[in-house]
């Protein structure tokens, strides 16, 4: 796992065609264990979703025994604003990362247009190059070389899509090879959630 302070973008969704859209552009402090940075959420939907909040939060890491490699625990919160406004929060996320910060679940909700909207276990990948570009914050540059050593690997659930519209098979079958391994990346995730849970109930009944 990197140490010091880095930047990572993330997506947050579910592999069905119109399901909303997470991205995450995040600042990583490892030494404070704290994270701040942007949270977009986007749905093709009519009328189409398209909000954004600023995020801060903290994470832990976390292994449960000693033959697993450990996880990360993230929450957040966020709101137009930032964290030293008195907006009301309008995000807020629960998640469970490998510590590559390139892998796990997430579950999160979010106000948009004054209704609360909430998605469950939804899958983390490092977000695809070209859409890491698009959401770039004002302020924050880097070059083409730092964009591909940040994430070099697409989100199948997202270029998925791209590459059906695009009618090409061999993109098809090379994203279907990526989507197998991280489905099965998944069920290991699942099973450390699940014995975190155990954890945490067993935690609560002390």
């Amino acid at each position: 796992m990197t140490t010091g302070l880095f930047h990572t973008r993330l997506i947050i969704t579910n592999p069905v065609v119109g399901a909303p859209i997470l991205t995450l552009d995040l600042l990583v402090n490892t030494v404070q264990k704290t994270v701040s940075g942007l949270a977009q959420v986007t749905q093709s939907t009519s009328p189409p979703v398209r909000f954004s909040a600023d995020v801060w939060g903290n994470y832990s890491q976390i292994k449960l025994d000693q033959s697993s490699e450990g996880h990360l625990v993230l929450n957040l919160a966020g709101n137009p604003s930032g964290p030293g406004s008195q907006t009301a929060e309008t995000f807020h996320l629960q998640g469970i990362l490998g510590l590559d910060w390139a892998s796990g679940f997430a579950s999160y909700r979010y106000n948009y247009l004054g209704h609360w909207h909430v998605v469950q276990h939804a899958a983390v990948s490092p977000a695809p190059v070209e859409q890491a570009a698009q959401v770039e914050p004002q302020g924050r540059t880097g070059n083409a070389a730092e964009h591909a050593h940040l994430h070099p690997h697409p989100l199948y659930a997202v270029a998925l899509q791209q590459a059906q519209a695009s009618g090409d098979l061999a993109r098809l079958k090379a994203l279907v090879v990526q989507a197998e391994q991280q489905v099965a990346n998944g069920e290991r995730l699942s099973k450390a959630v699940q014995q975190l849970q155990v954890e945490i109930n067993r935690l609560e009944q002390r």
